[in-house]
């Protein structure tokens, strides 16, 4: 039986890889000491030993704020001693990441150097941390890291565990309102892994995989690096993302299988040396955490045409629910075939999924209702938060608050967020329909579609769009451009020309950030 078969909880899953490969590469980084899977299992045995002689328990929660690293990994090996991992995104700002600190009440703190005058300065606000932890050289005040993997012993831990313990907390981006702790169980996090790991990303030992995405993320470890990892895979940690790093990275290090987002991918076409770049290895280029514009896949499809693609949808709460493979991406190359670039696919095993309306009931197919979904593996609940939990769990369904339609072959197709949707004069206008129109511009690099208080229509259509370098195009060029292409109720009625679009850590367009920006003074 293969070590994520094995499995029972995700403390285990590291003894059961460095039996199966013991001097097999498990980790690599462009700047530090590679990891096999034996001494990721004994630093992670040191590091856990140490912070329990230190008085660290079962319950007791452990976070990081980091840029990818190894150390990253041997932090979420800690939960061999029933600690909760707590990843946060470094992204935030100063009293945000204390408004989650003070949430999650760690004891332990783990920090990168890059980020460690920022928690510096918010030691005063977190009375209820224990251990400040640099990974980093020794600093007044913090202990180091390395000490810490190096004082403890290589015991193996005796802590009992079950699947339905909490592992990590993981905290929603926050593009619709507050951010909210997901926790997350060790049995829902291998389950989601061994989806992903079989259905989605197609994952064998001989894989040698890029984690690019931020580690905080679910989809950067759960959906991808850590399947990778528990499949025996030799996997290249990223610190962030650079498109030419990571195009010299893939041809370089023949990587077979990378996760990333549409706006990565995008950044990678708009670098000069990608039509040449030898991507020959690359199996399996895997997208998620946002739709891709129909015209974008195109030509990322045509681009990288050595590699295959697939998709999957899912979410913090509710793990991978479904995948667009590579088969149907192939299908998708043809006349025929074409729509089903606007799909992500089909709900995969053990995971159901239903389109109901606003009394519950499901819709017909082809009609736009909400998603929920059904499924072993969904988030345990919000960590603290009961009230908000049985909002969006019922009856074992988790309401998603993504707006979709199923056609009859079963694939799904996303409108967009429930709170995204606009409502213009009793019309409502899906922002990604729009955008994905936006796209097929031949002035536009990026678009983004959102609502705006309006005393006439309730909401008026709005968009921020950036121009290609070197093109220019009006307001009214572009509108004129769009209504040959979507009903005049769908365009915007004004275009703001920006040099950039916010984007959330995972490349998320924020438009929550840009209504704000963008609507009339009250």
């Amino acid at each position: 039986m293969k070590p994520l078969e094995q499995a029972r909880h995700c403390g285990e899953l590291f003894g059961l890889l460095a039996s199966a490969w013991p001097d097999k590469r498990a980790l690599d980084t462009l700047e530090g000491e590679p990891r096999t899977f034996a001494q990721l299992h004994e630093r992670t045995n040191r590091l856990s030993n140490t912070l329990m002689s230190q008085g660290l328990t079962k319950g007791d929660r452990v976070a990081i704020v980091a840029f990818n690293c190894a150390e990253y990994i041997e932090v979420f090996g800690v939960a061999k001693t029933g600690a909760i991992i707590v990843p946060l995104n470094w992204r935030l700002a100063a009293q945000e990441l204390v408004q989650l600190l003070q949430h999650s009440a760690p004891t332990v703190v783990v920090v990168d150097q890059a980020h460690r005058a920022l928690l510096e300065s918010l030691k005063g606000q977190l009375p209820q941390v224990r251990q400040w932890v640099l990974i980093g050289e020794p600093t007044p005040g913090w202990l180091v890291f390395e000490d810490l993997v190096q004082e403890g012993s290589n015991d193996d831990l005796s802590c009992s565990l079950q699947g339905r313990d909490p592992l990590c907390i993981v905290y929603t981006s926050g593009t619709t309102g507050a951010p909210k702790g997901v926790t997350l169980t060790h049995a829902g996090a291998l389950g989601n892994c061994r989806i992903a790991a079989s259905e989605m990303l197609e994952l064998t030992a001989q894989d040698r995989t890029m984690a690019v995405m931020p580690l905080f993320h679910v989809g950067g470890m759960w959906y991808h690096c850590f399947p990778s990892l528990a499949s025996g895979c030799s996997t290249l940690i990223l610190s962030e993302f650079n498109p030419s790093v990571v195009l010299k990275e893939l041809a370089g290090r023949r990587i077979t299988n990378v996760h990333l987002v549409p706006t990565m991918i995008a950044a990678l076409l708009q670098q000069p040396e990608a039509k040449d770049a030898d991507l020959s290895s690359v199996r399996l280029m895997f997208y998620a955490a946002s739709s891709m514009p129909a015209e974008l896949l195109r030509k990322a499809m045509s681009v990288f045409s050595h590699c295959g693609f697939a998709q999957a949808y899912g979410s913090t709460e509710g793990g991978v629910i479904t995948v667009l493979d590579r088969d149907t991406h192939e299908r998708a190359r043809t006349e025929c075939g074409e729509h089903l670039l606007l799909s992500c696919g089909r709900p995969m095993t053990g995971r159901e999924l239903r389109i109901v309306d606003t009394a519950g009931q499901q819709v017909a197919l082809g009609a736009i209702g909400e998603i929920e979904v059904r499924s072993p593996d969904l988030m345990q609940g919000y960590w603290s938060d009961e009230l908000a939990s049985r909002r969006v769990l019922r009856s074992g369904w988790l309401v998603t608050g993504d707006l979709g339609y199923q056609d009859g072959e079963g694939f799904i197709y996303i409108a967009d967020r429930k709170n995204d949707m606009i409502v213009t004069g009793g019309e409502n206008v899906f922002p990604s329909e729009v955008e994905g129109h936006f796209y097929a511009d031949p002035d536009i690099q990026e678009a983004a579609v959102f609502g705006v208080p309006d005393p006439k229509w309730v909401e008026r259509v709005v968009a921020a769009v950036v121009l290609k370098p070197g093109h220019q195009a009006s307001e009214s060029d572009l509108i004129e451009r769009l209504k040959t292409r979507v009903a005049a109720y769908k365009c915007p009625k004004q275009v703001h020309f920006v040099t950039s679009l916010p984007k959330s850590a995972v490349g998320k367009v924020l438009r929550k950030q840009l209504r704000s920006e963008f609507s009339p003074a009250p």
